[in-house]
């Protein structure tokens, strides 16, 4: 894996370059910029800052995302397929439409985030806050099979719980 700074994407991406699969991201602020179907499959992006970034369309998959600021950004459309998002902020996020099958979203907040649309499948949502998110108009339609939501805080602040049974000896 290759490390490679912010700065050096944002240069790469000025001139058309638009794969950065596999790298290690190292140092600076994606804060306020604008990238579109830019591919970051398999990264390291931990920590790193996408304040209200409009990255639209973009792919994410199976990246580490851990400890990552998001906080007003546009994600709409991505692939967060795999993504480790654990410890991320996503308050106030625009995740319309994205792609979270099998992401793992442990703890995180989604308060007032927009996930219309957005692919639930198999998701880690344990202790995860949805609380004020805008599920759009076709939320029971959102595909949560198999996905984890014990402990997790729904749009309308109704908590999800795992009610144990007395079948186990």
């Amino acid at each position: 894996m290759r490390t490679i700074t912010i700065e050096e994407i944002l240069r790469r991406y000025k001139l058309g370059y638009k794969e950065f699969k596999g790298v290690q991201v190292e140092s600076g602020s994606f804060a306020n910029k604008k990238l579109w179907h830019v591919y970051f499959d398999g990264s390291v992006m931990q920590n790193c800052n996408f304040r209200r970034a409009i990255f639209e369309k973009c792919s994410f998959s199976a990246t580490i995302l851990r400890g990552s600021d998001f906080r007003g950004a546009n994600l709409a459309k991505c692939d967060l397929r795999g993504a480790d998002l654990r410890e991320a902020n996503l308050r106030g996020v625009d995740l319309s439409g994205v792609d979270f099958r099998w992401a793992n979203l442990e703890g995180v907040d989604l308060t007032s985030s927009i996930i219309g649309g957005a692919n639930f499948e198999g998701t880690n949502l344990k202790n995860a806050c949805l609380r004020g998110a805008d599920p759009g108009k076709l939320w029971w339609k959102a595909n949560l099979k198999k996905a984890k939501l014990d402990g997790t805080i729904l749009p309308d602040g109704t908590v999800f719980e795992i009610i144990p049974t007395n079948d186990t000896p």
